[in-house]
């Protein structure tokens, strides 16, 4: 929908980049990834610059992409929209996925409340700081440990700085003032001090704070209204300092109590308001005046309604807002491609048509040259005759001569010139036919080599040869108008497809998870089992979920799982259950990974489980102390299978032994420690289970750690969920 850049005045109708405002809320909100891991990069190009998706999981929030905008649209955000991943990887990508490969995020910060974000990523020794500028054209760039650049994005240099591995990485010039240092004295003196300097001299109020702050002109001119002063007002004295310097303070503490939203503008019909004709022109993590709903009112027209659209979280909003021209644009280029198909294809038939045209005329204009030798048979014969008898007396030049001082002769006078070196003579001809023919005119080349009659079968015999080409070209248009139309009727059906995915464009439907999909889970003999992926979830277990009848599996293994049957009953399960979940727990530890056939696992009660270590010992993140008597399971077979149970009043993917899978999961898929990595095995099983509403992140967080290949395929074929 095109939106008239008059109708809001002063509103702008395209963000293009975030401010340090937004970018000052959306660090706030990205907070939720701390301790999230690195999994993979992308890097997507578009007509208006570049996109980096960083795709991280953590134990709470599952699969996320962080995607960065640089180029025309530059942005930070979290997004839920799909994006055409290419296939062959940028180098800076690689680069990302080498160093960063399972490293946990440790920090995301605005550095000195400017427009350029700080990503730390820590493990162990391992440290490595992502640097995203989102001024000029944008960048992203790659330091190690000591704050050396190992790649940007995009090399640059500066006067004062240079983006290129192996330099030190430096910020660009710093402000003085940043909003968490209003409240104190010295800033008012800093800001004081700001507004006597030369270069502020008969400068505009507004123009002065977004200079001071690095603000853009719309949050500038909040302020002046806020602070009930002119934007326009220069040299301010004393009191209008003190005033000014209160309503910033006032603004920025709208950074901490407000609500994001969106401004949309949408089209209206005469009974009703489509869905599809609405476009976000702007987005705001915090209440501004200009945006209040009686000055939206003011701009409304018959044709267009103004609203907000309010919102959880600032980061929805800015996804939304920026995915809408980047999904958009590819579908336009989509439009494009399919309209230069078209044009290729009338291109191709209008060629055949002129083609056409053009050899129909020359078989026309050489039919008529041999009905005109025809009409002149004689005359024409004796003309050829003549020549031939004077050219074997006198050079052409004689002839030509003789020829220009007889034009009275009602022989010669049909000569028009004479091409001595093909030895043709162009012939003025008539033929008066009466009648509906009535006078026919023209010029013909005789060949003085030939006789009358073979000139004029020369002539018929280029006009049939024209009249055949004639009939191939109009075989051949016939096809290429069919071609044409068929291309026409599919780019319809095409377009109309890209029409109803423009006014579909959706994010990705996140089903919210319960709490045991957060953690390794399956079902054996109708008992939920849950186990942990980490350090972290083996306490959120232990010491948020293990009740007073639950069995606890373990193996000998360092950074083994704990596996938990949760028991309501208070008699122990059957030792198949046992043995069941012992196959589960093995599968799910290291075991998998080092490729063993199988390993012993023990059981516990919790009252045997303390995180109090004996004196003198440490116990870190994840370990717990076993007290008592374990009753060991020696030689659990690792046996494991991906498969659809229905549990919990819906159809659910998980992991379990054979025999439990064969008993209750509606169809399924055995796996044994292998080669395939764990990204080519998910594309693979997403295709299996392709009759269910699966994404690659539900079945990635369900598989046992390190690599995997199949074992066979099973399918009770039961009904499926539709």
């Amino acid at each position: 929908m095109q939106v008239n850049s008059n109708l809001l005045n002063d509103v702008k109708t395209e963000k293009k980049e975030m401010t340090n405002i937004d970018i000052c809320v959306a660090v706030k909100e990205l907070q939720n990834l701390i301790n999230a891991k690195f999994d993979k990069a992308f890097l997507v190009n578009n007509q208006d610059g570049r996109e980096l998706i960083l795709k991280v999981h953590n134990t709470e929030m599952g699969t996320q992409e962080i995607v960065i905008g640089v180029g025309k649209y530059k942005y930070i955000t979290k997004t839920e929209y799909d994006r055409q991943k290419p296939k062959n990887p940028h180098s800076f990508v690689m680069l990302l996925r080498k160093n960063l490969r399972n490293i946990k995020i440790t920090k995301i910060e605005q550095h000195n409340f400017d427009r350029i974000v700080k990503i730390t990523f820590e493990w162990n020794e391992l440290k490595y700081t992502l640097i995203i500028e989102l001024f000029k054209d944008g960048n992203v760039i790659l330091l190690d440990k000591e704050n050396k650049i190992v790649m940007p994005l995009r090399n640059e240099r500066f006067s004062d700085r240079k983006l290129i591995p192996k330099e030190e990485y430096k910020f660009p010039a710093q402000r003085d003032l940043e909003p968490a240092n209003l409240e104190y004295e010295v800033a008012k003196k800093i800001f004081k001090d700001e507004l006597q300097k030369d270069e502020f001299k008969d400068l505009e109020m507004v123009r002065i704070i977004s200079r001071i702050f690095g603000l853009a002109g719309v949050y500038a001119e909040e302020i002046c209204k806020i602070a009930n002063m002119d934007k326009n007002l220069k040299n301010i004295n004393e009191e209008q300092t003190e005033q000014l310097y209160e309503g910033i303070k006032e603004f920025f503490d709208l950074l901490t109590n407000s609500k994001p939203y969106a401004i949309i503008v949408e089209e209206k019909t005469e009974k009703e308001v489509k869905d599809n004709a609405k476009k976000i022109i702007d987005v705001s993590p915090i209440e501004l005046i200009r945006y209040e709903e009686s000055n939206l009112k003011e701009k409304e027209t018959e044709n267009l309604n103004i609203y907000k659209k309010y919102y959880e979280n600032y980061l929805n909003a800015l996804d939304e807002y920026f995915s809408q021209f980047i999904l958009q644009k590819d579908i336009k280029k989509e439009e494009t491609k399919l309209d230069k198909l078209i044009r290729k294809q009338e291109r191709i038939v209008n060629s055949q048509i002129e083609t056409k045209a053009k050899y129909e005329k020359q078989s026309a204009k050489n039919h008529q040259k041999g009905d005109l030798i025809y009409a002149n048979f004689t005359e024409i014969d004796e003309i050829i005759n003549t020549i031939r008898s004077a050219r074997e007396k006198m050079e052409w030049k004689q002839i030509k001569k003789i020829v220009s001082e007889n034009k009275d002769n009602p022989i010669l006078s049909k000569i028009e010139s004479i091409n001595e070196k093909n030895a043709e003579l162009n012939l003025k001809l008539i033929a008066e036919y009466g009648g509906e023919l009535g006078t026919i005119k023209g010029n013909v080349a005789i060949d003085i080599r030939e006789s009358a009659f073979e000139n004029a079968n020369s002539y018929y015999t280029k006009a049939k040869k024209f009249k055949n080409k004639v009939s191939g070209v109009i075989v051949a248009l016939e096809i290429s108008q069919k071609k044409l139309e068929k291309i026409r009727q599919q780019t319809e059906l095409d377009a109309e497809l890209l029409k109803q995915k423009q006014q579909n464009i959706k994010k990705k439907e996140r089903r919210v998870l319960k709490w045991y999909e957060k953690l390794k889970w399956t079902i054996i003999d109708n008992y939920l089992i849950i186990a942990g992926k980490d350090a972290t979830t083996n306490e959120i277990i232990v010491k948020k979920y293990l009740e007073k009848n639950d069995v606890v599996f373990h193996t000998l293994m360092e950074g083994a799982p704990f596996t938990v049957i949760k028991n309501t009953s208070e008699e122990t399960p059957s030792e198949e259950t046992l043995l069941e979940v012992a196959k589960f727990a093995v599968s799910h530890s290291k075991a998998w990974k080092l490729g063993l056939g199988s390993a012993d696992v023990y059981w516990v009660l919790p009252e045997q489980i303390s995180k109090t270590a004996e004196s003198g010992e440490f116990l870190k993140k994840g370990a717990f102390v076993i007290r008592g008597k374990r009753n060991f399971i020696r030689s659990a077979p690792l046996d494991l299978g991906v498969g659809i149970v229905e549990y919990d009043g819906e159809k659910r993917i998980t992991t379990a032994p054979l025999k439990t899978l064969e008993n209750s999961f509606e169809k399924y898929e055995l796996i044994k420690p292998g080669k395939l990595k764990k990204s080519n095995l998910v594309k693979q099983l997403l295709g299996e289970f392709k009759d269910y509403e699966l994404i690659d992140e539900d079945i990635f967080s369900t598989l046992p750690p390190g690599e995997s290949e199949y074992v066979n395929s099973k399918d009770k074929r039961l009904p499926r969920r539709k």
